[in-house]
C-alpha cells in the first residue's frame, strides 16, 4: 500500500473513531455504542430504576398477606411449624445479605449478582409450588430466603451508586425511588382478591410469585448500569457517565474483620448497644404482628383469604403517606420521641387485636401500620448511621440486617410459633410486652440524640 493509501485509510478510521467518539459513544446522540437496550429505556434511567423497585416488591405483595394462611390450608401446618419455616428462612437474613454485598464490593458486579439472585428466587418459589411435606416446605422455602434476601440491599446499593454516575438519578432522592416499591406491593394483593375463590385456590401463590420475581429480571436487565447498558456496574473509580459524578477514590474493601471491628466500635458505646437491643425487640413484636396477623383474620375473626391483599393494603396506602410526612415528623418529634411513638404504637396494636379480635380492629390498626413502618425500617437505620464512623458507614447496615432484622425475625417467628400453639391471642399479648420493652430501651439510649432543625438536620 502507498503512503497515500496508508494516509487515506488512517484518516478513514480516525474519521469512524471521531464520529463514534473516543469512549465509543456517539456524539450526536450521547448514547453509547454498547448499549443494547432499547432507545426509550436508554433516555429513561429513573423510569427503569423504578420499575426495578416495583417489581421487586410486588413478589412480596403476592407472597408475604397470605403467607401463614398459605401453610396452613395447603400444607396443614399447625402455628408451631409455621414458626420454623419462617425462623429458618429467616436466618437468610443473617447469612446471605452481608456475604454478597461483600462480594458485590469486592468484585464490583453487583447488577449481575442482582440479577442472578432474582432468577435463582424464580426458580426457587416455581419448585415451591409443588413440593409436599414439613421438611420440603422448610428446605425450598429456606434456599428461596437464600437467594430472596439479599436483593433489597443489592438494589439499594445499585442505586446509590448509579447516583454518583447518572445525573437523572443524582437529582432524586431515595425515598422517591423506594416508593415504587410500596406501590408494586400493593398491586398483587388488589388483583388476587378476584383470583382467589377459597382455600383451596391458594396453593398457587408461588407460581404468581414467580412469575412476577421472572418480570423483575426482565425489567432489572433494562437497569442503566447493567450489563445490557454496556457498563456492568458503576465502578470504583470509574468517571461518572453522563458527566454526573466525579471519580471516586477507592474504597477499603469489606471483610469479616471489618464486620467484627465494627460491631465492637458501635457496641463499646453503651446508649448504641442498648438501642440495637431495643431495635431488635421492637423487631421481634413486628415478626410476630406480620407471621400471625394473617391467621388472626382467618380463624379468629373469619374473614376469607381473599381479604387478606386488600385490608393489608389499606396499611401499605396509608404508609405512603407517613413516608410523605417523614422529614415533617422528625422535625416535630425529634428522633427519640419519633421512635417512642412508633413502639409505644405498635404494643398498642397488638393489644387491641389480642383483647378486641373483631373487624373494626384488624382494619383499623391498619391505619397506624405506617408509623410502625417508618420506625422500624428507616428512622432506625438513620440514627445507626447516624452514630456510625465513616470507616464503617457501610457495614453498619450490613449489622443492622444481621442483628436486629435477621435475629428479631428468627426469635419473632419461632417463639411465637410455640406461644400461638397454645393460644393465637397470647402471641400478640407477647408482641406487645416486646414493644413495651423496645419503647422503654428507645426512651433510654435516645435521650442524648442531637435535636434536628427546620431542614432536617441535626443542631
Amino acid at each position: 500500500m502507498t503512503a497515500t493509501g496508508r494516509s487515506a485509510a488512517t484518516e478513514s478510521s480516525e474519521s469512524e473513531s471521531n464520529s463514534r467518539g473516543g469512549d465509543g459513544t456517539r456524539p450526536e446522540t450521547g448514547e453509547d455504542s454498547a448499549d443494547r437496550r432499547p432507545g426509550w429505556v436508554r433516555a429513561r434511567p429513573l423510569a427503569a430504576t423504578r420499575a426495578s423497585y416495583a417489581a421487586l416488591y410486588a413478589v412480596d405483595g403476592a407472597m408475604l398477606p397470605f403467607f401463614s394462611v398459605f401453610l396452613a390450608f395447603v400444607h396443614g401446618l399447625d402455628t408451631a411449624q409455621i414458626g420454623v419455616v419462617l425462623a429458618v428462612s429467616s436466618a437468610a437474613a443473617v447469612i446471605a445479605p452481608p456475604a454478597l454485598t461483600v462480594a458485590a464490593d469486592r468484585y464490583g458486579r453487583a447488577e449481575t449478582l442482582f440479577l442472578f439472585v432474582l432468577a435463582v428466587s424464580a426458580i426457587a418459589l416455581s419448585v415451591f409450588a409443588f413440593v409436599g411435606g414439613y421438611w420440603w416446605v422448610v428446605f425450598v422455602y429456606a434456599a428461596f430466603s437464600l437467594a430472596r434476601e439479599p436483593t433489597r440491599p443489592l438494589l439499594d446499593g445499585i442505586f446509590f451508586a448509579s447516583q454518583r454516575h447518572i445525573r437523572a438519578l443524582a437529582e432524586v432522592s431515595y425515598h422517591q425511588v423506594r416508593i415504587w416499591g410500596t406501590v408494586g406491593y400493593m398491586v398483587p394483593g388488589v388483583l388476587l382478591y378476584f383470583v382467589l375463590t377459597d382455600r383451596h385456590s391458594l396453593w398457587f401463590l408461588p407460581l404468581v410469585a414467580a412469575g412476577l420475581a421472572t418480570l423483575g429480571v426482565a425489567v432489572a436487565a433494562m437497569l442503566p448500569t447493567g450489563p445490557l447498558a454496556g457498563a456492568p456496574g458503576a465502578r470504583i473509580g470509574d468517571p461518572g457517565r453522563d458527566g454526573a459524578g466525579e471519580p471516586e477514590p477507592p474504597r477499603e474493601t469489606v471483610t469479616l474483620t471489618g464486620v467484627v471491628r465494627a460491631a465492637g466500635a458501635l457496641l463499646r458505646v453503651p446508649s448504641t448497644a442498648v438501642f440495637v437491643v431495643a431495635m431488635f425487640w421492637l423487631q421481634v413484636a413486628v415478626t410476630a404482628y406480620s407471621t400471625f396477623y394473617p391467621l388472626m383474620v382467618t380463624e379468629v375473626v373469619g374473614l376469607s383469604p381473599r381479604w387478606l391483599g386488600l385490608v393489608t393494603n389499606l396499611g401499605v396506602l396509608v404508609e405512603i403517606a407517613y413516608m410523605g410526612a417523614f422529614g415533617w415528623l422528625v422535625r416535630r418529634l425529634g428522633w427519640r420521641w419519633l421512635m417512642v411513638l412508633g413502639a409505644a404504637t405498635a404494643a398498642v396494636r397488638v393489644a387491641l387485636l389480642a383483647a378486641f379480635p373483631t373487624v373494626g380492629v384488624v382494619v383499623g390498626t391498619q391505619l397506624v401500620h405506617g408509623m410502625i413502618i417508618i420506625v422500624s425500617m428507616v428512622a432506625g437505620r438513620v440514627i445507626l448511621d447516624r452514630r456510625a464512623p465513616d470507616a464503617i458507614r457501610h457495614t453498619t447496615q450490613g449489622l443492622y440486617a444481621m442483628l436486629v432484622l435477621g435475629g428479631g425475625r428468627i426469635v419473632g417467628s419461632a417463639f411465637g410459633g410455640l406461644v400461638a400453639s397454645h393460644d393465637l391471642s397470647r402471641v400478640f399479648w407477647a408482641a406487645a410486652l416486646a414493644a413495651l420493652v423496645a419503647t422503654l430501651g428507645l426512651a433510654w439510649s435516645l435521650r442524648g440524640e442531637r435535636p434536628v432543625a427546620a431542614d432536617g438536620s441535626p443542631l
